[in-house]
């Protein structure tokens, strides 16, 4: 692969990976706005952001910065330019999509119900996009991971372990649960795992097939070495 080939794939998985923080992000918006609760990680944001006067864009960013520091201090090296692009870009489109005020409440609780469910999908497929792009993980997927290896246990268990502990804050500082957030424990993983393998089998180079020339090429050469 030449170097323009390099540099073309690599602005491939660029966009890729913008695309799906802005969708995550979108995804989150929408989720808020149907008022059925949202996942453990915004019930958090959400929460603290009542409770101060700082947005949920920047909430968000706080809370990735703390949750990246402690992945540092564990891991012992600094963080990916991706890992900290995911978390700041994220704060910023969702602070940019509540902005726009296009996003409202339908006062009808099955179509924020259909909401609820189409911001749930937003953010699986999302976030499956930004995963298979491979240019930086988010904070708590990357705090999963070390904390498996230091303790030993499943990542499935640790990352349990992690949203628990958010809804708990969220909880404590009155942040919105409700159906969404059952719905969002089950929902979102089975979509961002479709989301991955999708985008990955789009990023994988597609292979042409050797012209009648190449073929009778390679045979001479097989029998000039033979």
């Amino acid at each position: 692969m030449n170097q323009h080939q390099k540099a073309g794939r690599y602005l491939t998985r660029f966009i890729l990976f913008i695309a799906g923080l802005f969708i995550l992000s979108l995804g989150v918006v929408i989720m808020m706005q149907a008022g059925l609760g949202v996942n453990s990680w915004d019930v958090l944001h959400i929460g603290l952001t009542q409770m101060t006067s700082l947005s949920m864009g920047t909430w968000v960013q706080i809370v990735g910065i703390i949750v990246i520091a402690l992945t540092c201090y564990l891991e012992r090296k600094f963080p990916s330019v991706g890992t900290v692009l995911n978390i700041v870009l994220i704060g910023f489109f969702i602070n940019w999509i509540l902005s726009l005020h296009i996003i409202t409440s339908l006062h009808n609780f099955w179509l924020n119900l259909i909401m609820l469910i189409f911001g749930i999908v937003l953010m699986g497929f999302g976030a499956g996009m930004y995963v298979a792009s491979g240019l930086g993980a988010g904070p708590r997927d990357g705090l999963t991971l070390v904390l498996s290896d230091r303790l030993g246990w499943s990542i499935s268990r640790v990352r349990t372990m992690l949203e628990g502990i958010a809804l708990f804050l969220g909880w404590l500082v009155h942040g919105p649960i409700f159906i969404g957030t059952l719905l969002s424990v089950f929902l979102i993983g089975p979509v961002m795992q479709v989301s991955l393998l999708f985008w990955r089998k789009q990023l994988v180079p597609s292979v042409a097939k050797p012209t009648k020339l190449q073929k009778v090429a390679s045979i001479k050469a097989a029998a000039r070495r033979s």
